[in-house]
């Protein structure tokens, strides 16, 4: 168990997202302390996603200008950015289908024969 805590100023979308990363996180046994830093990143660019999405939702794809000139929302960058970082940090922590078929299977190494089993079986023979 880590001490990571979901913020709680987050879209309800994310942090519903973020729960499920981390049961997934910590019945794989792979979540850390050291990875709540990465998972408040990954919370927190997701909500802006969705809080930029929302907003074109509203507001539609373009504005326009006081003198008439149509140009794309300001939230259609701030929804890409958000998009690029948090995907950077899902495929860090094996959330996304690709990055999953890159993580090892452990469930097929087998431990007798690793080297630090290995080790600590040529350790008991020396005497």
């Amino acid at each position: 168990m880590t001490n990571f805590k979901v913020p709680k100023d987050i879209e309800k979308e994310a942090k519903e997202y973020m729960e499920d990363v981390c049961d997934m996180l910590e019945n794989n046994g792979v979540m850390e302390n050291v990875d709540t830093a990465a998972l408040t990143m990954l919370a927190r660019n997701y909500s802006m996603f969705i809080k930029a999405n929302k907003q074109l939702e509203k507001d539609g794809l373009t504005v326009t200008s006081d003198r008439g000139n149509i140009s794309p929302h300001p939230a259609i960058k701030i929804a890409k950015d958000a998009q690029i970082q948090a995907m950077k940090v899902m495929a860090e922590f094996g959330l996304t289908a690709k990055a999953r078929t890159k993580l090892p299977k452990l469930e097929n190494v087998d431990t007798d024969d690793s080297p630090l089993m290995q080790f600590v079986k040529d350790s008991k023979d020396i005497k």
